[in-house]
């Protein structure tokens, strides 16, 4: 597990080059109070494009000492390294299959992560960005949700999860049939 310190060292670099989202699954962890993740980083970045300033990306992951690789929609990758881990930190923006709504990204809210303050999509919006995609390991990770809400570890509000939804147009009406799927009933 990479603690959230290091992990707040290693963002606050990269927000030297461009503001940006935390949007993953680090969401759930930073929700549950742990003090590290097992995860990669997932940011949604908002000052400069993934595929336009690719090179910027790289230069900047390279200046550092980091590898520098794509996700699996070929967007940048940097491969940071915490002492005898390595941080994987996924940047995204909405291209292909990748939608994340505008109003999800102006409704983060500010989180430590170590000693500085970052923006992340709420618990909420993550449910509902997870229940968009809904690929096998997306149905898995809200299933684990659902249950650590049964069990009182994390509560969401459903009347703001309501209200975002439609924020998915075409979407909403899928969105709220895998919800009532996994136990979520709106």
């Amino acid at each position: 597990m990479i603690p959230f310190s290091k992990i707040g060292d290693i963002l606050a670099e990269i927000k030297g080059l461009t503001d940006f989202v935390i949007i993953g699954d680090t969401i759930v962890d930073l929700s549950l109070g742990r003090k590290g993740t097992d995860s990669d980083i997932d940011l949604f970045m908002l000052g400069l494009s993934v595929l336009v300033d690719e090179d910027k990306i790289r230069e900047f992951a390279f200046e550092r000492g980091w590898d520098f690789g794509k996700t699996p929609i070929d967007t940048p990758r940097i491969i940071a390294s915490v002492d005898d881990d390595q941080l994987q930190i996924d940047m995204y923006e909405n291209i292909q299959d990748f939608f994340v709504p505008e109003e999800i990204i102006n409704s983060a809210i500010e989180m430590r992560i170590g000693k500085e303050k970052f923006k992340i999509v709420r618990l909420e919006d993550y449910i509902l960005l997870k229940t968009n995609a809904f690929r096998e390991e997306d149905e898995d990770e809200l299933k684990t949700i659902v249950y650590l809400i049964g069990e009182g570890k994390l509560n969401i509000d459903k009347k703001y999860l309501e209200s975002h939804i439609d924020l998915f147009e075409e979407n909403s009406k899928s969105i709220r049939d895998r919800l009532a799927l996994i136990g979520i009933k709106i």
